[in-house]
């Protein structure tokens, strides 16, 4: 009979333990699909739990303008979770879920439409090392938009080499594709989902031919007073000579005046980007808080390029190469030309500035993003307020203080469809400073400041 009971306790114990196994598994990281009346999204949910109660936080499940956070527990074998805002204060639905053999799903309510939902756990690595991936590029896209089949797979940490044409879809061996600023890629990033935000360390960006071509015979007359006189040269050459075993170019064709230039390159990439928001799809001439054509000169060998997800993969994609391209690209064009390109993706999960950042060994760089010069630099400056609140926990005094001795400004472009300034700030200077840890999570707008962890 002692011998029964004791077996019964062990079998109750048992139990209980994996239900509480099965409970717990509801935590970590989820992929979602959400499904509405009319579409479907799919986003990040991450979920914790504490002494039976839960909490978490996902990119927005449906399409919307921020993340939401969760708090709830378990019931009959259920998940019961209220959806509310960042402020973790304002109810906006609620959601229901089970748990069977490793699958998420459920329904719900969200702001007044039911939707149905399906999760798994994000792929993970079949290797425990990082991969460096050969891809040749064989179609190109000129807009920047989440309709876009992946190209190639990654992982986090992995690094890829490849290749862009240049802006008119032309290469080392003649053209490959039509004109436009067509893009490589784009590369799906596993386990990037909406909210978080992707770090590109550029490796390589190098010239893979001889040849660069510049509109060069009058500057564009946005950049001038208006009716500001020019006289172009008829049959003025757009051609370059470029040396790259020094590093340098020269015009070919050059009038007698210039036959001497010689000037130092300075090789990046026009254009890098993720998908933009839901829908859209926006061509490559174009740049926004999605990255695109940014036309900065300091996206370069040893620059490391931070772009916010909004969807699933990220997708990530390059191009417009320039050997070298002055503030503003004030003819319209760098010295465009194909590059050979090698870079690595790391992921950082739960943190979004909404915009484009970068550094190097130097400085921190907000991209501030608008329809004109003032707008943008107002973006970039609100974009280095909302890093210094989150990376250094900085009041607006404090950051005033910094900033009014040691920002700088780039004027990165003003001839595409949006102007890009970039805020800097010297490493030197945040060395003075100490940094608390990194956070937890991080979601900035440029215009609305960030929201509390």
């Amino acid at each position: 009979m002692k011998s029964y009971v004791a077996l019964c306790i062990s079998l109750l114990v048992s139990m209980n333990v994996l239900g509480a196994g099965r409970s717990s598994d509801f935590t970590g990281r989820w992929e979602v699909t959400t499904v509405y009346p009319g579409g479907s999204f799919i986003a990040g949910l991450d979920l914790t739990a504490d002494a039976g109660r839960y909490s978490g936080k996902s990119g927005y499940l449906v399409p919307d303008v921020f993340f939401y956070k969760y708090t709830g527990g378990l019931k009959k074998g259920r998940l019961h979770l209220q959806v509310l805002t960042p402020d973790g204060k304002t109810a906006i639905g609620d959601l229901q879920l089970t748990l069977d053999a490793g699958i998420l799903a459920g329904k719900g309510v969200l702001r007044d439409i039911a939707i149905t939902l399906s999760g798994r756990r994000p792929l993970q690595r079949p290797t425990s090392a990082p991969q460096v991936l050969d891809f040749v590029p064989e179609v190109y896209h000129t807009t920047f938009s989440g309709a876009h089949p992946p190209a190639l797979r990654i992982f986090p940490g992995d690094t890829v080499r490849t290749s862009t044409v240049d802006s008119v879809g032309g290469d080392k061996n003649g053209p490959r594709t039509l004109l436009g600023n067509p893009q490589t890629g784009p590369f799906y990033i596993e386990g990037a989902m909406i909210g978080d935000t992707i770090a590109v360390h550029f490796k390589k960006i190098r010239p893979n031919r001889d040849t660069a071509f510049q509109y060069r015979a009058g500057v564009d007359p946005r950049v001038l007073p208006s009716g500001y006189p020019q006289q172009p040269i008829t049959g003025w050459s757009n051609l370059w000579i470029l040396d790259r075993e020094h590093g340098t170019a020269r015009p070919a064709s050059p009038s007698d005046k210039l036959k001497n230039l010689v000037v130092k390159l300075i090789p990046m990439l026009g254009c890098v980007s993720v998908a933009p928001y839901w829908k859209q799809a926006i061509g490559t001439s174009d740049l926004g808080p999605f990255g695109g054509n940014l036309d900065y000169n300091q996206i370069k060998e040893g620059t490391i390029l931070y772009l916010p997800v909004f969807q699933a993969g990220a997708l990530l994609t390059i191009g417009d190469g320039h050997a070298l391209q002055a503030d503003g690209e004030i003819t319209g064009q760098g010295f465009e030309t194909s590059m050979d390109v090698e870079f690595t993706v790391d992921l950082i999960r739960n943190q979004l500035l909404d915009q484009p950042w970068a550094e190097n060994d130097e400085y921190i760089m907000l991209s501030g993003i608008g329809g004109s010069l003032n707008e943008a630099l107002q973006n970039a400056t609100g974009g280095l307020l909302n890093w210094l609140k989150s990376y250094y926990r900085l009041n607006s005094s404090e950051i005033a203080t910094v900033l009014a001795s040691s920002i700088r400004y780039d004027i990165a472009e003003v001839v595409d469809p949006h102007v890009h300034v970039v805020a800097k700030l010297r490493k030197d200077v945040l060395s003075q400073i100490p940094k608390p840890e990194s956070p937890s999570a991080v979601f900035c707008q440029t215009g609305r400041g960030c929201a509390p962890n």
